[in-house]
């Protein structure tokens, strides 16, 4: 798989082809999974973990930049969701009333065959819409602008730890809406 080979990929996906996204997947999840086990030592975080990744990529793939380099950007992501699942974890561990943040369940089996990938994104769009403006603010500049933790503080004025703590309420406001396993999400795109 060369890098020409994962720009043409890119470029379909980024028109909406199920089927380069696909490709994607199979050709990138079993890599990262395998880094996210080993960092983790936890099988279904590091799955949970790189689906976050790719329900991103997918969700946000009218944004992609073609000219990236495709194994970079989703090291770069996985690296990251781990980061703050990890925080998460410690912060879970030093204050006993932040567990309420652990991943939500499924509570609505069948809902992930109903639901099409674009309704899966207006449901994304709504909860972003819903969140306080500093938080969707925070938010959009991370997942969409594609700013860093440190880049959007100086931009705003505030803390890392700030921007953190806002970037992990939007992603836990978004998961509780969703209600549905990333797994059958990616499986029922096609």
């Amino acid at each position: 798989m060369g890098l020409s080979d994962d720009r043409q990929l890119l470029r379909q996906l980024k028109e909406g082809d199920k089927e380069s996204f696909r490709i994607i997947f199979e050709r990138n999840a079993p890599v990262f999974l395998a880094f996210a086990r080993r960092l983790l030592r936890d099988a279904d975080v590091a799955e949970d973990i790189v689906q976050n990744v790719f329900m991103r990529l997918w969700i946000g793939r009218e944004r992609i930049d073609e000219g990236r380099n495709l194994r970079n950007y989703l090291m770069v992501s996985v690296r990251n969701e781990i980061y703050c699942y990890l925080r998460m974890a410690f912060n879970a561990r030093r204050e006993p009333d932040s567990a309420h943040m652990a991943e939500v369940e499924d509570t609505a089996p069948g809902l992930e065959n109903e639901l099409s990938a674009r309704e899966l994104e207006l449901i994304v769009e709504k909860a972003v819409e819903k969140m306080p403006p500093r938080r969707r603010e925070i938010f959009i500049l991370s997942r969409h602008r594609h700013l860093s933790n440190a880049e959007i503080a100086r931009q705003l004025g505030l803390s890392v730890r700030t921007v953190e703590k806002h970037i992990e309420l939007a992603l836990s406001e978004i998961r509780n809406l969703l209600h549905i396993s990333v797994v059958l999400l990616v499986t029922s795109l096609w």
